[in-house]
């Protein structure tokens, strides 16, 4: 073999790792866009939907952990009032109102499904219970 046949082997088999290389690096940053990257778009995009989705009424929840009712929605800023107890009314003038940026609210609150079938607690008896108090009455 001469040094040129030696050269061009060499070339082959180096443009053909190389070709392996690109093929695994496209595979891993693939991998990576829809493993990290996607995902995390996605969530940017909901918590934007969630931003614009509430009105004045919503009862809201802030990235502090701060419940209330919005009051007013700016461009920038919600106003939220809260310190309601049961039994008061949002007119009553008892609530505080506290005003945050559009950012710090994390989600609005669904109100809890009330079930009209459930509207009692049942009583669970098992029938074990009345034979474990059969069997101590006479055993004493």
């Amino acid at each position: 073999m001469t040094s040129s046949d030696l050269f061009l082997a060499a070339a082959a088999k180096s443009s053909s790792s190389s070709t392996s290389l690109l093929f695994i690096l496209l595979i891993v940053f693939g991998g990576l866009y829809f493993l990290v990257l996607r995902p995390r778009q996605k969530k940017a995009q909901a918590k934007a939907r969630t931003g614009k989705s509430f009105e004045i009424g919503d009862e809201v929840v802030t990235i502090g952990g701060v419940f209330g009712t919005v009051v007013s929605v700016d461009d920038e800023k919600v106003v939220l009032a809260t310190g309601f107890m049961e039994g008061d009314t949002p007119g009553s003038g008892q609530a505080h109102h506290l005003t945050f940026l559009k950012q710090a609210i994390a989600r609005k609150v669904d109100p809890p499904a009330i079930d009209a079938t459930t509207t009692e607690t049942p009583q669970v008896t098992s029938g074990d219970e009345a034979d474990g108090d059969a069997k101590g009455d006479s055993s004493s």
